[in-house]
């Protein structure tokens, strides 16, 4: 080891080789070093799993300025975590280990030509035993189910051996290279090519594992001594020119060494457990195998005769090397914990008995020259007194004995990995009760080791057996426990509603892993499941914070929106800044906290060309919190629009949910029909959802004003046994002036639920409904005022004097506008807002009146009126005055064409909007679009029949279409409907019309 670069003497084909052999050696360390620290993560990789939950808040109440009922509406909010429930396995691990495998024989077959005939034929017989394993047969090559490939293939690797061992000596290394790389080439082209079974190579590569493993354990035996060999390289490669003693520092270092060394025996025999670092025996492997480099060339000295150290020998141990440690890599990749302990003890056991033989032997030899200070390194395998083949022989013995101690434990846990594997090869071609059966097989060698007893829990899971399954995982946990095997048994008593005995068990993880972002979050989820919100949180903060891993830390932070969302905390929302680039569950969880705290996003955007056509249910919960947020700020669809999401086939889980969605946004954009088209076949789909939906479109048709048909509605959502029906029902009949009907069922449901006295009477609805005026709030006696139809003039003056100070006699004036204004009283209605006083505070009943003066200044043409016109306040809801407003202002400016397909439109919107409908079939009329305004009125008397003012315009509409049989219905039906003046005034303007169309000649 004079040089640490001693093959630079060599030739220049030999160095370039050994120099790629070399880096393939210190990438193979690395690599396995790699699968190692990742093994878990590797072998049962987490993948991430929600939990999607219905959440009610309420965007809107009903705008009515009195009730102001909250319209319950629905979000939903992900809960995210994470489970190791998919097998880690890749075919590309397999692929470079046969790979490597078949490289590294081909080399130790060339090698074997050079060996002495005992050695020669040694070498051969490990290759036949590796053919042997392959298990060709079963591979069907060609068809071909018994021995012949294999006996094919063993005959040409010994002839093609004996012709260069015994004939042709002269030849190149790279000639006999080539001879045995193309044998084995040609049996993997044929097993690719020729064999029918499913991955026929990762049939091979597992079933041949057995040779490559017992060559990697007597590498592990080669390198056991070489920390010993290069701690007196470090005392004693030269002579101490002061003559001082090396003898104890030797003994010190070394005993050091072999201390710690026994240390982690103790310790892995269960004999100790100090809390204390233990060396990691695949470290330590490591080290000793680098070491190797440089003490198996010094080595070489007692085999030199054999086998040359340049540059076949350097080549044999590196090669050597490459397959240990790439056989290390891929037990590690597959997280095969059975094997992964015969190499931990096989290091071990190795490290000890053969280090403390070498320790003693170079002791009895060289005791002398180190106490005097020589350089004993380059003559330490020059034994004086004990032959170093003894080291060989009693380090082995000692071995055995360690391994006849423990049972032959390593032994089994080989058998138990080898089985393992098999089931992983199982697993992968879904062959899954021949994995379930080997997995098991493989426990009855190894019944506390990890990977087994992890691969049955996760079959007992899938199967639903949880019970089972949390079993498997806790004894998987054993002696190598893991987060993935820790929160899959969490899990299943989850599902097994063991809440407490998942805490109990995640409080048992945190012991091994503590601050692990993992079970973190999964505590989180179990308090969440308990309703235990500051735990929850503390937890998801406690993940997001403490991760290393990107995506467990925005996880947490998921959760913790989905948290507060879900609980109604008051929890300022974070910044919008950067939301587009956050995950779908996020934005899910985003949108649904501002939705419960009604505030509306406009930093996220929906693009419908970029919607996946079949949604996952992120996306779903995502798409579904975003529509209903734009109903916060009365948008309609554009690019956004999720109409067709609803149609495709894919996606017929969330149809119903979608059209729910689909139509809140419809209703809140003021395209009342359309929206109402959706939740009238929701409410008639499902039985199971039949009452909410029927809730939210009574409380929708409040804001509409068509009171008779939101109290059927509110009706039929009581008897499916939705909460606050009945009392909504009451409402909706006292908004109808329909008094004595909601005192009934207001009284039933006061009876029914047995309500204390005191508590009716400081309840302003029940005194209402009493007619107890004297102990009603202003908003009460505007109501009285404005529903009681029977009241006398006195009582109505005197009413009127109580809330003349108050903004409800001010909403009166302005309900009295607006009957005014439908019924074409323009003049009264004119008077009555311009001279009304409303106090700026007041700000809905400003927006009010702006509404009724711009639809005053549409009707009338009163371009006074058009002056007092804020644009920037119509409302959009529940009336859409901005778009009447928009269809005028084009009228104005005389784009015919622009105005009348304005107007077609918006007298499709809202059959409730009754000035709306109104003004679009007089425009209509007047441009002579009697067709199209047919139209429009056939469809606003059809979706709001109650309204009279509507009735009347489509009878004399119909009238002068010629459509005499559906005038005559619809006059029929007012007959029953007007007044005794209203029917005569209305009489006489039919009979006129009648009287025109039958003098046009048709």
């Amino acid at each position: 080891m004079a040089r640490l670069d001693f093959w630079k003497d060599w030739k220049l084909r030999y160095r370039g080789i050994y120099q790629v052999l070399l880096f393939i050696f210190l990438l193979s360390v690395a690599y396995s070093f790699y699968n190692q620290s990742n093994s878990n993560d590797l072998s049962a990789p987490m993948d991430v799993v929600r939990k999607t939950q219905s959440i009610e808040l309420s965007l809107q109440n009903v705008q009515d300025f009195i009730f102001e009922l909250p319209i319950p509406a629905r979000n939903y909010v992900i809960f995210q975590g994470f489970l190791a429930l998919e097998s880690g396995f890749e075919l590309s691990g397999t692929y470079l280990l046969i790979a490597i495998v078949f490289c590294c024989f081909s080399i130790l077959m060339t090698a074997s030509t050079y060996l002495s005939r005992w050695w020669f034929i040694i070498f051969q017989s490990v290759f036949v035993i590796w053919l042997i394993t392959l298990k060709l047969p079963y591979l069907e090559i060609l068809g071909v189910d018994n021995q012949m490939f294999t006996f094919i293939f063993v005959g040409l690797i010994l002839a093609v051996g004996y012709y260069f061992h015994a004939f042709k000596e002269d030849a190149g290394l790279f000639q006999r290279w080539l001879a045995f790389a193309l044998i084995l080439i040609a049996l993997l082209l044929l097993v690719i090519l020729g064999s029918p079974v499913e991955a026929p190579v990762v049939f091979m590569a597992h079933h041949g594992i057995i040779v490559p493993v017992i060559l990697s354990i007597i590498f592990i035996f080669n390198v056991a001594y070489e920390i010993i060999l290069h701690i007196l390289y470090i005392l004693a490669a030269k002579k101490n020119s002061d003559g001082s003693s090396n003898l104890i520092h030797f003994i010190v270092l070394s005993m050091l060494y072999l201390v710690y060394v026994g240390l982690t025996f103790a310790k892995n025999d269960n004999l100790i457990d100090w809390n204390i670092v233990y060396i990691n025996e695949f470290v330590l492997l490591g080290i000793s195998a680098v070491l190797g480099i440089w003490g198996y060339k010094k080595r070489s000295e007692l085999i030199g005769n054999q086998l040359s150290f340049r540059p076949l020998g350097g080549y044999v141990y590196l090669v050597l090397g490459i397959l240990t440690f790439s056989v290390l890599a891929w037990v590690f990749k597959n997280g095969n914990d059975p094997l992964m302990d015969t190499f931990e003890d096989t290091i071990i056991f190795s490290h000890l008995g053969f280090g403390v033989l070498f320790f003693f032997y170079v002791l009895y030899n060289f005791v002398g020259l180190l106490n005097a200070g020589h350089s004993v390194y380059p003559v330490v395998f020059r034994p004086v007194n004990i032959p170093y083949n003894l080291v060989r022989f009693v380090g082995f013995g000692i071995v055995v004995v360690l391994v006849l101690r423990v049972s032959y434990l390593p032994y089994y846990q080989a058998i138990s990995g080898y089985y393992n594997g098999l089931a992983d090869y199982y697993e992968y071609i879904e062959e899954d009760e021949k994995a379930e059966t080997t997995y098991k097989i493989a426990r009855q060698y190894a019944s506390t080791s990890h990977k087994h007893n992890f691969k049955i829990g996760q079959i007992e899971y899938k199967d639903k057996n949880w019970v089972e399954a949390s079993a498997y995982f806790k004894q998987a946990n054993f002696k190598r426990p893991s987060v993935q095997a820790y929160i899959n048994r969490a899990q299943a008593q989850l599902n097994a509603s063991l809440i407490f005995e998942a805490l109990f068990t995640l409080e048992d993880a945190q012991k091994d892993f503590p601050d692990n972002g993992y079970l973190l979050n999964m505590k989180g989820l179990v308090y969440e499941r308990l309703n235990k919100t500051d735990s929850a949180f503390i937890y998801f903060d406690a993940a997001e914070r403490t991760s290393t891993s990107k995506q467990v830390s925005e996880i947490a932070s998921v959760n913790r929106l989905g948290l507060f969302a879900k609980n109604s905390i008051d929890e300022d929302l974070p910044e919008q800044a950067s939301l587009n680039n956050k995950p779908v569950a996020y934005q899910a969880n985003y949108l649904a906290l501002a939705n419960r705290k009604r505030e509306f996003i406009d930093s996220i955007s929906l693009n419908s060309e970029k919607i996946p056509k079949a949604l996952t249910y992120n996306d779903f919960s995502f798409i579904f919190n975003y529509t209903l947020n734009k109903t916060l700020n009365n948008q309609e669809f554009e690019t956004d629009t999720i109409l067709g999401l609803t149609k495709l086939s894919e996606n017929e889980d969330f149809a119903k949910s979608l059209n729910y969605a689909v139509s809140s946004r419809l209703n809140y954009s003021a395209r009342i029909n359309e929206a109402y088209s959706y939740i009238y076949s929701l409410e008639n789909a499902d039985i199971s959802d039949a009452g909410f939906y029927y809730l939210v479109h009574g409380l929708w048709l409040l804001d509409q004003q068509a009171y008779a048909k939101a109290a059927e509605h509110f009706r039929k959502a009581a008897n499916l046994k939705m909460s606050k029906a009945k009392t909504y029902e009451a409402i909706a009949l006292i908004l109808d002036e329909r008094l004595y009907e909601a005192a009934q069922v207001y009284n039933k449901q006061v009876e029914t639920e047995s309500i204390a006295e005191s508590y009716l009477d400081k309840d302003p609805l029940y005194q209402f409904l009493q007619g107890n005026t004297q102990k009603l709030p202003d908003s009460f006696l505007y109501l009285w005022l404005r529903t009681n139809p029977s009241l006398q003039p006195n009582e109505k003056d005197s009413i009127k004097n109580h809330i003349k100070d108050s903004p409800f006699f001010a909403l009166f004036s302005l309900k009295e506008s607006e009957d005014d204004i439908i019924n074409g009283n323009y003049a009264d209605a004119k008077e009555a807002l311009t001279s009304l006083n409303i106090p700026a505070e007041e700000e809905g009943l400003l927006i009010y009146q702006n509404n009724l003066i711009a639809a005053l200044a549409a009707l009338s043409n009163d371009q006074e009126l058009v002056q007092l016109v804020e644009k920037s306040t119509l409302s959009v809801y529940p009336y859409n005055y901005k778009f009447l407003w928009k269809s005028f202002l084009e009228i104005e400016k005389g784009n015919q064409d622009k105005a009348e397909e304005l107007i077609v439109a918006f007298g499709r919107q809202n059959a409730f909007f009754e000035v709306g409908v109104l003004f679009a079939s007089q425009y209509l009329n007047g441009k002579d679009e009697m067709e199209k305004a047919y139209e429009i009125l056939v469809e606003a008397s059809r979706l709001n029949p109650n309204s009279v003012e509507i009735l009347k315009s489509y009878t004399l509409q119909a009238l002068r279409l010629n459509l005499v049989s559906y005038a005559e219905d619809a006059y029929e039906e007012l007959g029953s409907l007007l007044s005794t003046e209203e029917w005569t005034e209305f009489s006489e303007k039919y009979q006129e019309i009648a009287k025109e169309m039958d003098e046009i000649p048709w």
